[in-house]
């Protein structure tokens, strides 16, 4: 029994830490580097209307490249 119990509790923190790393990086990182990315390309990309989903990474690359601009962005001021 302790093991089933165990096993729900893995699956829920799973669940959780999926949940927090799209909420991170596919919210949070995307609009940090969506200015950045917007500056750099002469507004050329990404386009305003581009909303990015964990999912849609493998499918396409539209908000990925901002989302890591983000976060290196984030990266390079904490470190700093």
């Amino acid at each position: 029994m302790d093991n089933l119990f165990e096993e729900i509790g893995k699956g829920f923190l799973r669940g959780i830490g999926y949940i927090l790393a799209e909420i991170f990086f596919g919210t949070i990182c995307y609009w940090v580097g969506w200015p950045i990315c917007k500056i750099f390309t002469l507004g050329m990309y990404p386009s305003s209307s581009q909303v990015v989903y964990f999912e849609d990474y493998k499918a396409r690359n539209t908000g990925f490249w901002c989302s890591v601009v983000g976060l290196l962005t984030l990266l390079l001021l904490r470190s700093g």
